[in-house]
């Protein structure tokens, strides 16, 4: 039989609810904190993939339009039914609501006089494009094209941003002939045109 000596030693030995529960709460507030980390993470992850897959759109964007035919690309009815058919990336973005403006216009050279109708504009939204401003410039050499693609995120409109100049005629190892983003060919009586 148990004494009473063994039963007050027995009691002694032991943890209390109190102790219990602090410790449990201990754990939970743990977990919690975990659970949030993992939360605000993937969070992250998901509008640094929407980021890159803005980007990637731009791309593809600026390379259909380098494949294509200049007056497919100078004028501002032919771009927008280029621009009907969606980006490669575009399903990665599927519902943040995408907007792409794209600025076609006439790059400033110096000694060159800025014509009125020098620039159009197209958004398409959706999946349709419309003209907000028109223009033909197919017998322009130069083209500066700016891309905006925008999206809801949240509460939030994210976007991200693309420039750069098109040339009719391409690149060449000197520069862009004929233009003042190119070196200029110095033709001598004695020597050959320097590339």
């Amino acid at each position: 039989m148990r004494t009473a000596k063994h039963l007050q030693l027995i009691g002694q030995s032991g943890v209390t609810i109190i102790e219990v529960l602090t410790a449990a709460l201990l754990i939970f507030l743990g977990l919690g904190a975990i659970f949030a980390m993992n939360t605000q993470s993937l969070q992250i992850l998901r509008s640094t993939r929407l980021l890159a897959n803005g980007s990637q759109i731009l791309q593809e964007r600026m390379e259909a339009m380098r494949n294509h035919p200049w007056p497919e690309v100078a004028n501002a009815q032919a771009l927008a039914k280029v621009m009907q058919t969606a980006a490669p990336s575009e399903a990665e973005l599927g519902d943040a609501h995408l907007i792409e403006v794209v600025t076609v216009s006439i790059p400033d050279t110096p000694g060159t006089p800025k014509a009125d109708n020098s620039s159009f504009k197209l958004r398409r939204r959706d999946g349709n494009v419309d003209v907000v401003q028109s223009a033909d410039l197919t017998a322009q050499p130069l083209l500066l094209v700016e891309m905006t693609i925008s999206w809801q995120e949240k509460q939030e409109t994210k976007q991200r941003q693309l420039r750069t100049i098109i040339g009719r005629t391409g690149l060449t190892r000197s520069g862009i002939f004929g233009s003042a983003f190119g070196r200029p060919e110095i033709v001598s009586n004695s020597t050959k045109p320097t590339p």
